[in-house]
């Protein structure tokens, strides 16, 4: 049972039994598979509790497994505090690591196995109690960014997220270091109750939105297409909507229908720029407020896969106002 898994995992920590530890978490991640909601739910409180007690440098794979829960199904809520605490203090030594890695001598590959000689570079400039520490974050910041990625994908633990403004500097900062980082500096600019505004100007149509959880804008631009693509008598613009897998790969289904996804329109900023479906909406330009858009037809057929770039991400984009003709007038007038 799982209860009694965590039960010896809990027993294992207060006693320091470093193999009994590993197996609990075995024990644990093996019940987890076959509980059901509710006791996962009750489960990742006792894991989170652990990890509020453990250094940041004891815990091993337990973040994981609170993360691996998540992806299951537990509610992400009590994991979330213990996650970012553990990697704010890892990215802040390996921060440390970045700036005083000697000049003109390579860093050590993330992957790698050179912990030691890691370890004898950092001790040329800090004791050997602190290169050993920065070392180890070097080599274990991996341990935090599975369970980062879980609990990130829930719009509410973003919406809610504690010490954001200092996690996301750490990552903006160390990402372009770590290749390992990337879906991290993908999800913390994951836009959430963003308005928009989107014209179309061959139709004059206009068209107010809120826009949450979409990481990128080959996604942004279906579900565009399936939120306002319909009955001209409606107010919509229109055409044939998109088809209903693509919408599925965006949102909730497949990732990658068979065939791909295909473009129905061009996306460009208020200032005529294209925006490219690689970028993300966070990348897209403020206007009084609001990020703004014109589909324009396409140049050239477009398509890609996959539909979404999280599978756990429930996107939105929801239609709050079509726009009166004079509105999308004075803004196209004002675009040029």
């Amino acid at each position: 049972m799982l209860g009694q898994a965590l039960d010896s995992l809990e027993q294992s920590v207060r006693q320091w039994d470093q193999d009994g530890y590993e197996e609990a978490i075995r024990s644990v991640w093996e019940h987890a598979q076959q509980s059901a909601p509710a006791e996962l739910d009750a489960a990742l409180p006792r894991i989170a509790g652990l990890l509020g007690t453990m250094a940041v440098d004891a815990v091993g794979r337990l973040p994981v497994l609170g993360g691996a829960l998540v992806e299951l199904g537990a509610s992400p809520a009590p994991l979330v505090p213990m996650v970012v605490t553990g990697l704010v203090d890892t990215l802040r030594r390996v921060g440390t690591l970045i700036e005083t890695w000697p000049k003109g001598e390579e860093r050590p590959d993330f992957d790698g196995d050179d912990y030691d000689d890691t370890v004898a570079v950092l001790s040329r400039t800090h004791t050997e109690e602190d290169a050993h520490a920065i070392a180890f974050a070097w080599y274990s910041v991996g341990t935090w960014i599975a369970p980062a990625l879980a609990v990130l994908q829930s719009g509410e633990v973003r919406s809610a997220l504690p010490n954001r403004d200092v996690l996301t500097g750490l990552v903006d900062r160390i990402g372009p270091l770590r290749e390992d980082l990337g879906f991290l500096v993908e999800l913390l600019a994951v836009l959430d109750k963003e308005p928009f505004v989107v014209l179309h100007r061959p139709t004059g149509q206009g068209y107010e939105l809120t826009v949450s959880g979409v990481a990128g804008n080959f996604q942004l631009q279906t579900l565009l297409a399936a939120t306002l693509v319909g009955k001209e008598s409606d107010g919509l613009i229109p055409g044939t909507p998109p088809d209903p897998a693509w919408v599925a790969a965006a949102t909730d289904g497949d990732l990658k229908p068979p065939g791909g996804i295909e473009g129905q329109f061009n996306l460009v900023d208020h200032t005529g720029s294209w925006i490219w479906g690689e970028g993300r909406p966070a990348d897209i330009p403020v206007v009084d407020g609001r990020r703004v858009v014109l589909l324009e037809p396409q140049p050239y057929a477009r398509s890609w896969s996959p539909g979404r770039l999280f599978d756990r991400m429930r996107p939105t984009v929801q239609l709050d106002r079509i726009l009166p003709s004079a509105e999308v007038a004075a803004w196209l007038t004002r675009l040029g």
